[in-house]
């Protein structure tokens, strides 16, 4: 039976995000609940050895939605040059592009989904 590598899921993530080594203890949980809701979600009869990479780059897009939109809920605290604090950070244009990966990803497997539909979401 073909099944996805959490390595390589975490591998792809990393390069995805951006996310530093020192936080991957951090992110590894969010990774491994994507990956899993995407091994749920598909066909495992339709899974070939050749759709075992599109798969893993699918649960890593989605990973790193759920990553940017998990940063952008933070609090986000900034200094000025005047030495004031800022709060206005603005996650909305990586929100949206981290949306974009993940629905062209998936877009990519819809065909290993039941009924070729895909639904899932990690967040």
């Amino acid at each position: 039976m073909n099944s996805l590598g959490f390595e390589r899921v975490l591998l792809i993530f990393q390069q995805l995000s951006g996310c530093k080594a020192d936080r991957i203890n951090e992110v590894t949980p969010l990774v491994m609940s994507a990956m899993k809701s995407l091994e749920r979600e598909i066909d495992h009869a339709k899974l070939t050895e050749a759709a075992v990479p599109a798969c893993e780059y699918a649960a890593a897009c989605s990973a790193v939605y759920d990553y940017i939109c998990r940063e952008a809920s933070r609090e986000q605290m900034a200094v000025t040059a005047g030495g004031a604090a800022d709060n206005s950070g603005d996650f909305t244009h990586r929100i949206k592009g981290a949306a974009e990966l993940k629905r062209e990803a998936v877009r990519r497997i819809e065909w290993l989904m039941p009924n070729n539909e895909f639904f899932f979401e990690t967040m």
